[in-house]
């Protein structure tokens, strides 16, 4: 695959970021897939190709790799900061679609992420159905609320997601974002925990509203491998 690196001055979230590109090779013509790589928190572009071997593991899948940094955000329009779901839903995706020949539709487009990032593919998927066809959440931070009791070194929750009692009423709130899904086309959503402790009932509950409100879910466990799931995942795309 060709990298490409590249430093933008993005007009949503009114700040420079650098984005980390994976492009297939010349045995691959194109329209390509797209899979959205999202950071965990303190990460960044590099993280993934720092920490997991994604490009070997998707290089035969035709798809073009997309690693955006999006600092400390959990990838939302931040209280206090930057619009991090807008850059995530709207103009990075513009911007990959005039950059290269993309196939245009949501079926073709996966957003994934690992901890911070794993809470922002999914909440990107809410935001966007019509743009993301799949989400999927490794070890996701589902309910950020919990980092309101449970400080956090490299976050301070009010900045980004606001006072507690707004954030719990907000769209930033997995389960509020789900149940008021009025879109037609609803994105699948798959969650994978691998850790046996809050984190793994976050996304066990959460599977089980979505369900509920007729949101295409799937829950895997510790007997799947996250990342070899992500692979099948965007082969079947």
């Amino acid at each position: 695959m060709d990298w490409i690196y590249v430093q933008m001055q993005s007009e949503s979230a009114r700040t420079p970021l650098p984005l980390d590109i994976l492009v297939p090779d010349r045995r691959f013509p194109g329209p390509y897939k797209t899979v959205f790589l999202l950071h965990d928190m303190a990460g960044n572009n590099t993280s993934w190709m720092r920490h997991t071997n994604i490009e070997e593991r998707l290089a035969e899948t035709g798809a073009v790799l997309v690693m955006p940094s999006c600092l400390n955000s959990f990838y939302v329009n931040m209280y206090y900061g930057y619009d991090m779901l807008d850059y995530m839903t709207k103009e990075l995706v513009q911007l990959c679609e005039g950059w290269f020949r993309l196939d245009q539709r949501r079926e073709s487009r996966l957003v994934a992420g690992l901890g911070m990032g794993g809470y922002g593919a999914v909440r990107a998927a809410l935001a966007a159905p019509e743009v993301f066809g799949t989400a999927v959440s490794l070890d996701g931070f589902l309910d950020p609320g919990r980092f309101y009791q449970e400080k956090l070194a490299a976050v301070k929750m009010e900045d980004v997601m606001g006072p507690e009692g707004y954030f719990r009423r907000s769209p930033n709130n997995l389960w509020v974002a789900a149940r008021g899904l009025a879109y037609n086309v609803k994105p699948e959503i798959v969650l994978i925990s691998s850790a046996k402790d809050a984190f793994r009932n976050e996304a066990e509950a959460l599977y089980t509203a979505m369900t509920e409100w007729g949101i295409s879910a799937c829950l895997k466990t510790d007997e799947e491998k996250g990342l070899d799931f992500l692979a099948e995942k965007v082969r079947a795309m």
